[in-house]
């Protein structure tokens, strides 16, 4: 995640009153090379439990320079967010999906033209006047969020040492960002009544003017066909607020805050166990969906090969299943202490904003550094607390301790 609650970005459509069946989405797309389209959907229930996302590869058909697709969704009263995206879709171009919400018996069509040189997707959708007019608002954001996209990519080759041009994107960036975020604050303000402006809002990543605004909306918007994912909005804002505050806290020269986690043989694993050995701490906030975090674990291995019996490795996985987790854990062969979050608590209580995050405690539980991302100067920390260490204190051989903290 980068940094954890950026936020679900939602925007969508309005709805009229659900006649009941199954939802339908067509679409019709010019310049597509092949005949399938990748439709990928959930709901707020979904994302609470922490269930996959439901992906599909739906096939079309040809029609001379337009390729037509047919997608019905499950009967189950949810109101459904969809990204559609051409079967080429990699995730390494400006703009190359479709969103839309959908709801039970709800009929939406789509247009679109993909342009595969650029990977820039156009497109507009039909089914209610509300939905139109949210769109024709959303596009007129479209400038600024490719400017924010390319943006990010340059961000993304930035060397870390490089900190002023660094510091110059981010600034940027934020401009950007501000500026899409003031519209979307305008519309809803000047347009308590309309449905739309709960699209806008739902997407609004500050807490404080979340909740403003939704007080300004009439009660037939706050109550309408978006209320379950502006309450799940409001749950993700309350964490991020959360989050922030404890970050602020658990901070280098703090105390570590304690936890009890599962373990991977049914029992329980409590940080403070681990005090008074001798041993520097390594907490490992990870997760199989992480792509550094998974790249990052031969190089753990190394590390903690190498430190064995001076510092003691807990990875903490965040976000999967346990099934997978498990798996996971077996095929990676991760030796150390390895234990599961099955919610966001720890998260919030350690103020966790980005993944990879590495911390490295003192023996005593204190937090000596800590690092967001796969960051080399983590290694480079370790390798030194730990030599002045050995070079003072001999390092604690008593396997069998160890052993019973693996259980």
């Amino acid at each position: 995640m980068k940094k954890i609650w950026v936020g679900l970005m939602f925007a969508g459509l309005f709805f009229t009153a659900c006649s009941g069946g199954r939802g339908r989405v067509t679409v019709s797309i010019e310049g597509l090379a092949d005949d399938s389209l990748i439709c990928s959907y959930f709901t707020p229930a979904t994302i609470r439990e922490r269930e996959e996302v439901t992906t599909l590869f739906v096939g079309g058909e040809k029609h001379g320079e337009k390729t037509e697709f047919s997608i019905d969704l499950p009967e189950d009263g949810h109101l459904y967010r969809i990204f559609l995206a051409p079967q080429s879709f990699r995730g390494d171009g400006p703009k190359q999906g479709m969103e839309l919400y959908l709801g039970p018996g709800e009929r939406i069509a789509v247009r679109a033209t993909y342009d595969p040189k650029s990977r820039v997707i156009e497109y507009t959708l039909a089914g209610s006047e509300a939905q139109q007019r949210w769109r024709d608002d959303e596009q007129k954001l479209e400038p600024l969020r490719l400017q924010l996209e390319m943006l990010g990519r340059t961000a993304r080759m930035i060397s870390p040492y490089r900190r002023n041009d660094s510091d110059t994107v981010m600034r940027e960036m934020q401009r950007l960002s501000d500026s899409i975020q003031r519209h979307k604050e305008a519309y809803i303000a000047a347009h308590p009544a309309d449905p739309a402006s709960a699209y806008h809002l739902i997407s609004l990543p500050n807490a404080e003017r979340f909740d403003s605004l939704y007080r300004t909306l009439d009660p037939a918007v706050q109550q309408g066909v978006l209320r379950e994912w502006m309450d799940l909005q409001l749950e993700f804002l309350a964490k991020q607020s959360a989050t922030e505050q404890a970050r602020e806290a658990v901070v280098e020269g703090g105390s570590a805050p304690d936890f009890t986690l599962p373990n991977r043989t049914g029992g329980d694993f409590t940080l403070s166990s681990l005090y008074g050995t001798g041993k520097y701490i390594v907490l490992d906030f990870w997760g199989t969906w992480c792509g550094w975090c998974m790249k990052g674990m031969p190089a753990m291995k190394q590390a903690y090969e190498k430190h064995r019996g001076a510092v003691e490795f807990v990875g903490i996985d965040c976000g999967d299943k346990e099934e997978v987790w498990r798996a996971t854990v077996e095929k990676q062969q991760l030796p150390w202490i390895n234990v599961r979050a099955a919610d966001d608590e720890i998260l919030v209580r350690f103020g966790i904003e980005g993944f990879p995050t590495k911390m490295i405690l003192d023996p005593s539980g204190k937090i000596v550094a800590r690092y967001t991302g796969e960051d080399p100067a983590f290694y480079t920390t370790l390798d030194s607390l730990v030599g002045r260490s050995r070079r003072a204190v001999p390092a604690c051989r008593d396997s069998s301790s160890r052993a019973r903290l693996l259980e």
